[in-house]
């Protein structure tokens, strides 16, 4: 087989498992016996075998991240592929070994090909609504959550003096901190400082007119 041939095989995989789904693969992890597997079929290719399965991943990996505008963004910018699809590449490696190894059981031929064909995408809208919002201090709940921490020391100095009143304390601020946590979580536009500020020279409108 053709190292061409791999790689149209190989892309025939991940459409039919996965269609016109694009983001981070998530697949399954190696297990013992996959790893027996991979050695034992690896072991059985020739040095011509393997080099044609290495030139046609080749193509393979650049197709993939040319599917994914965010990783073929981060390549053209200089930076190395996303860690899944190189997971991808090593999945779909050991797909073609299967195919091509000459003695190796049913099982662990299924064993190799299960992995990129019975995986899932998490596709690009998916994965940005699992990015949480970073930790800035112009985000009010984050300020909440620093509130929240500040009364919690508190609580635990006046608990020196005062049990009763220290735990209370102590309890008040755990609440803010969670009440913080949970806003800021949400991902919901929380920022009260004002993206065109007057402390930098900047001007802000009101009511048509403009103050400086």
């Amino acid at each position: 087989m053709e190292s061409t041939e791999i790689t149209e095989e190989l892309k025939r995989v991940i459409l039919d498992a996965y269609g016109e789904r694009v983001g981070t693969f998530k697949l399954q992890s190696v297990d013992e016996e996959t790893s027996r597997a991979r050695q034992k079929a690896r072991g059985q290719l020739s040095k011509e075998q393997r080099l044609t399965i290495d030139r046609a991943l080749v193509p393979f990996r650049d197709w993939l991240i040319a599917r994914d505008p965010e990783a073929a963004e981060r390549v053209a910018s200089g930076a190395p592929a996303p860690q899944d699809i190189e997971t991808a590449v090593r999945a779909a490696e050991d797909h073609a070994v299967a195919k091509l190894a000459p003695n190796i059981s049913v099982e662990e031929a299924a064993l190799l090909v299960y992995r990129i064909e019975n995986g899932r995408i998490e596709t690009i809208a998916e994965r940005n609504i699992n990015k949480r919002p970073p930790l800035r201090w112009s985000n009010r709940h984050v300020r909440t959550m620093a509130g929240g921490f500040a009364i919690i020391f508190i609580g635990s100095g006046v608990a020196g003096a005062t049990a009763e009143a220290g735990t209370l304390v102590t309890v008040a601020g755990a609440a803010v901190f969670v009440y913080g946590f949970r806003r800021w979580r949400s991902g919901e536009t929380t920022s009260n400082v004002p993206d065109v500020s007057v402390f930098r020279g900047g001007k802000i409108k009101n009511e048509g007119r403009t103050q400086i």
